[in-house]
């Protein structure tokens, strides 16, 4: 019989396999955890990364999935080995490392701490909660663009790309909006009604809207900037999406945050595309 484990049970993946493996991952079967100190998580991490510091493994390890792929990295690659190399001793079957750690991460990054659990989320919401507040946070979205729009003296070029990334968004809510018809029990308005009478304090992210900033008369400098702004926004939206899917404990819930997650990913693509060609 096997006693505990070692370093060569543990997959070494790299930072190129583990964008793969995230991009591809529709149902939320991988599990990023960052293994680095607080102050080093607030300064830069992956989008979707849970942070759990090697010091508080052992106390914390619950809160990881058994039934799921983990994935630990740190700063450079051996703290999260040895935070891999640990979880495997404790059970869990399938554990990965990220090989070279943040260092060797050349993709999109967030800083600060994200709110672990935002005040309009309980956690036990079901998945038609979850998609009126999905069409709350995209309406917060589009009106952002909207503004943004008339706010100050932009180009054609950038109002166009600010009124396409509206349309885009209208997109999303009606497609929301027409899932939460098909599952609800209760008797909803029509659309423009229910846009009307959603608090739209937050934009997608669960971030609030900055009254300063939509009052700003130069918000953009350019399409560039607007492009950027957007990624930017898009990513939050996705590491919100993944954040939650990880307290919610309808297993149907957890798997349209997923797809939620996976819908921005695609928005992104989408953006760095745009990006791409002006650039």
């Amino acid at each position: 019989m096997k006693i505990g484990c070692s370093t060569e049970d543990v997959t070494k993946i790299s930072p190129n396999k583990l964008k793969q493996i995230l991009d591809s991952d529709r149902e939320g079967d991988f599990v990023v955890v960052d293994v680095r100190q607080p102050e080093e998580y607030e300064q830069g991490h992956l989008p979707g990364a849970k942070l759990i510091p090697l010091d508080e493994l052992d106390a914390r390890y619950d809160e990881l999935d058994k039934t799921k792929n983990i994935i630990t990295y740190c700063r450079a690659g051996r703290r999260s080995l040895g935070a891999a190399t640990h979880l495997c001793g404790l059970g869990f079957k399938n554990v990965y490392t990220m090989d070279g750690g943040f260092l060797e991460w050349n993709y999109k990054t967030l800083s600060g701490f994200p709110e672990e659990k935002p005040e309009f989320i309980a956690g036990n919401e079901e998945i038609d909660d979850i998609l009126l507040t999905a069409i709350k946070l995209e309406k917060g979205s589009q009106d952002f663009y909207l503004k943004s729009m008339n706010s100050g003296e932009v180009s054609s070029d950038t109002k166009e790309t600010l009124d396409r990334l509206a349309r885009i968004e209208e997109k999303h809510i009606d497609k929301l909006y027409r899932r939460y018809a098909n599952i609800t029990d209760e008797e909803i308005p029509p659309l423009e009604v229910l846009k009307k009478e959603l608090d739209f304090e937050y934009m997608e992210g669960g971030i609030k809207i900055s009254k300063e900033l939509l009052k700003n008369e130069e918000i953009f400098k350019d399409e560039i900037d607007v492009l950027e702004t957007a990624i930017e926004k898009e990513y939050l939206s996705f590491d919100f999406y993944k954040r939650m899917a990880e307290v919610m404990s309808n297993k149907d819930t957890r798997k349209l945050l997923h797809e939620l997650a996976n819908e921005e990913k695609n928005h992104i693509n989408y953006l760095i595309n745009s990006l791409k060609q002006i650039i």
